[in-house]
């Protein structure tokens, strides 16, 4: 999947939003990075949690080497992060955003500063 490059404001409009999160639902912005973190250590696209979080079909995003029993444990995970009683806060938050995409989204929840982000390709 294609996304423009993102502009500097952007990805601050980004953070900006992601620390209104955390202020106002810090125990589903914890949650969030628990997911996210997870998904950075088992390898896995950005794109595939965006597209569970979103129930988007992507199979471009799909697992292709991760063992069965894990890939339920994974989706167990982001399963509990959809059922939090504010998941439309987040949701909301990925589409207002889409156009810069889950990856740059995601490593902002983790902690990365705008300005590494700018203009760089990322994987999905």
């Amino acid at each position: 999947m294609a996304y423009m490059v993102a502009g500097l404001n952007q990805l601050y409009d980004v953070k900006e939003d992601l620390d209104k999160l955390k202020q106002n639902n810090p125990d589903l912005a914890e949650q969030l990075v628990h997911v996210v973190s997870l998904t950075r250590q088992l390898q896995l696209k950005y794109g595939y949690m965006g597209s569970l979080l979103l129930d988007e079909d992507l199979p471009e995003y799909e697992p292709k080497f991760l063992r069965g029993s894990v890939l339920h444990l994974y989706q167990q995970q982001v399963q509990q992060l959809k059922e939090h009683p504010d998941i439309d806060r987040l949701t909301s938050l990925l589409e207002k955003h889409k156009d810069i995409g889950d990856s740059k989204i995601f490593m902002l929840a983790l902690g990365a500063k705008p300005e590494l982000l700018q203009g760089s390709e990322i994987m999905s």
